[in-house]
């Protein structure tokens, strides 16, 4: 599977599904709107782009898969009928959680996992067994109190059961026993035990995260079935295919059926490893990614390296998941945003969308509201010849029309006075809520975004990168090739990659050395027959990133620090790494605190095949070949607007070298770049577009 050369990236999105063929330096893209059912779209997509390159299915060696099925199940709460068996006296664990509300003062707000729990309370049955740390079994597992909880359930229409005893991740015999029981009993049931989906302390988000798991299982795993199955009938059956994980790494269909919770941050992990590929082929460290598609905006900041997000804030849709993902925000800001004023005449934009269906009221099809897209089009930034190619037809008098009534004739105010003026204020509030939103990724953390470059990408992210870049005064942007299949680009360079964990809880005094490489050595062996499974050469390919989770006694959180073998004084070795890293994080340590080893991690990957796309045509300075067009097109801002003669050119036609002084506009298939007054862009040899001050 790693010797592939002919490989397809497919990417998910709310309102398109983007395709990606790389067969060797050759490139293929493709764009169609995603379908109620996704593998429609997705294997539609797939066989289209291959059409188009000429390449038989059969020749296809990968595909690779970005998709938000799970996302979409958790935060709109659907996905199979679920059931808990749990410890006795535990089962309003996941109704109880932490007490902490996202707005503190408010008593009136609804606190999410109690108004829509993951499993309703009358699902939730309890059995005897109890173990205690390190893993004492005190009171057996009663096999027939589990027998009666599963029948029940099933009896009440429950497709799928969360197992989630107390200290199980100590202890995993009870777990194992009761999932040995439920599939001799019932086997068209889905059993997801929280050893096997994460298999660490914190009773509440461990026992959140593998209901999720459990919620969303039945939905996936019939989902990959019928993209395997809509590829298999068009040829691809020879081909690997793989599903993008919230950390970044892809894995097996089989993998990812059965641990779908890793999945939850597919499509906006595989937009995060584009912008990183984006920024190591320019020789940028420092980087922004900004992936603003349909329907909303995805922003990471990468200061050298990928971040994970902290598993204290790692939840989807309100619900706690502590499952590794990168570290991502998303914020309701895409193409498809409507603008709109309350009832006390505050003007919003989103995050309500008219997606890909009925879409802007510019496409004709029923929406007569205004959005982000209708704002750019009124602007003269969208040309309706050179949208998707012009393979879609747009009216721009809609566009003016649902502006007028919308927002021009709803107000009287200065700033909505002509349909110009509140276009821009729709771009105004967009373009505010998106730096907020970087602001709070960046300032807030510590990082300063004018050391960094913003690389955008997305269908809609070229159009207001340049805007974000100056509300952060950061100095260089980066527009790759064909943006609108960023994600899909992505895809091409994630390695396959299993995250394994599981709790030792110790103080460090107390740790043998045997007994930590014992279990070090059972989470490489997991992860090394999960990749086996993948076709791995495991001996030549595989790559295992060994870390442990060290915090003070009676401390709430750990930090994680590299596992460095028991050779040695390792004892001291540990806790020197841990202090180190906790006087990084808060700026001290405690000399004389007694250290604990809580958690045990391996990470198992292999090297996915290496993107590296041909070289673009070079050329002079003078881009004036691949201009198409000059008018007139509408900048500043709302209360000062600035309307400027504007060449228009056709980025296919663009040669490395080429320079674009701005006001200028690049149109390409899938994307339109817009570049501000006083910015100028140079063509890269990969391609990219780097546009500065």
């Amino acid at each position: 599977m790693t010797e592939s050369t002919i490989r397809i990236g497919a990417d998910v999105g709310g309102t398109n599904t983007d395709i990606i063929l790389v067969d060797g330096t050759k490139e293929h893209t493709y764009k169609l709107p995603t379908t109620d059912d996704p593998s429609k779209s997705t294997a539609d997509g797939v066989l289209e782009v291959c059409e188009r390159a000429g390449i038989a299915p059969g020749e296809v060696d990968t595909v690779l898969h970005g998709t938000t099925v799970g996302t979409n199940a958790v935060i709109e709460h659907e996905g199979a009928k679920t059931g808990m068996i749990t410890t006795e006296g535990f089962r309003d664990t996941v109704h109880i959680g932490r007490h902490r509300k996202s707005h503190t003062f408010s008593v009136q707000h609804e606190i999410k996992h109690q108004k829509e729990p993951l499993v309703e309370r009358r699902y939730r049955k309890t059995v005897d067994e109890r173990i205690y740390p390190p893993g004492k079994v005190v009171e057996p597992l009663d096999e027939s109190e589990v027998r009666e909880a599963a029948a029940e359930l099933v009896e009440e229409g429950v497709e799928s059961i969360a197992v989630c005893y107390l200290h199980s991740y100590l202890n995993t015999t009870h777990e194992d026993r009761t999932k040995e029981i439920i599939q001799e009993e019932f086997p068209d049931v889905f059993v997801s035990t929280s050893n096997e989906v994460v298999a660490q302390f914190r009773e509440y988000e461990r026992f959140s995260t593998t209901a999720i798991n459990a919620r969303i299982a039945p939905v996936m795993s019939s989902y990959l079935n019928r993209l395997q199955e809509r590829l298999d009938d068009y040829g691809f059956e020879d081909a690997d295919v793989l599903i993008m994980q919230s950390n970044g790494g892809v894995a097996s269909i089989r993998e990812a059926s059965q641990r779908p919770v890793t999945t939850l941050l597919s499509g906006p992990a595989a937009g995060v490893l584009s912008g990183q590929y984006t920024g190591k082929s320019t020789d940028e460290e420092k980087i922004i990614t900004f992936d603003m598609g349909g329907t909303s905006a995805d922003i990471s900041v990468l200061p050298g390296r990928l971040l994970e997000r902290d598993p204290r804030d790692s939840e989807i849709g309100e619900y706690p998941a502590i499952t590794p993902m990168l570290d991502i925000e998303a914020i309701g800001s895409g193409g498809g945003s409507i603008a709109w004023f309350d009832q006390a005449q505050g003007f919003n934009v989103g995050p309500k969308s008219a997606g890909a269906n009925p879409g802007p009221a510019c496409y004709g099809r029923g929406n007569d509201e205004p959005t982000i897209a209708d704002a750019q089009v009124v602007l003269g930034r969208i040309d309706p010849e050179t949208f998707l190619g012009g393979e879609l037809d747009i009216d721009p008098s809609l566009s003016e029309q649902a502006i007028e009534e919308k927002l021009v004739d709803a107000v009287d105010q200065e700033r909505f006075s002509t349909v110009e003026k509140a276009a821009l204020a729709v771009l105004d509030v967009a373009n505010s809520n998106m730096y907020q939103s970087v602001r709070e990724q960046t300032m807030q953390r510590g990082y300063d975004p004018r050391d960094y470059s913003l690389v955008g990408f997305g269908g809609a992210g070229p159009m207001h990168s340049v805007d974000l870049a100056e509300s952060l005064e950061s100095s260089k942007v980066l527009i790759p090739p064909s943006p609108g299949i960023g994600s899909a680009r992505g895809l091409m360079t994630g390695d396959i990659q299993y995250d394994n964990q599981v709790t030792l809880s110790k103080r460090l005094e107390n740790v043998e050395a045997d007994e930590l490489e014992d279990r070090i050595e059972s989470l490489t062996q997991r992860g090394a027959d999960q990749l086996r499974s993948d076709g791995i050469d495991v001996e030549e390919d595989a790559v295992f990133r060994k870390s442990i989770d060290c915090l003070y006694e009676g401390q709430g959180y750990e930090l994680n620090i590299e596992y460095t073998g028991t050779d040695g004084d390792w004892r001291s070795r540990i806790r020197e790494q841990f202090e180190e890293k906790h006087e990084q994080e808060y700026g001290h340590y405690f000399e004389n605190d007694p250290v604990e080893v809580l958690n045990l991690r391996v990470a198992a990957s292999a090297d996915s095949v290496e993107y590296d796309p041909v070289e673009i045509e070079s050329g002079s300075e003078d881009p004036s070949h691949a201009e198409t067009k000059s008018h007139p097109v509408y900048f500043g801002t709302s209360l000062e607007p600035e309307e400027y003669e504007t060449p228009r050119y056709a980025r296919e036609e663009l040669r490395a070298g080429n320079v674009i002084d701005g006001p200028a506009i690049v149109d390409e298939f899938d994307s339109t770049v817009v570049i501000n007054p006083e910015w100028e862009a140079e063509v890269l040899p990969s391609g990219t577009l780097r546009i500065t001050r």
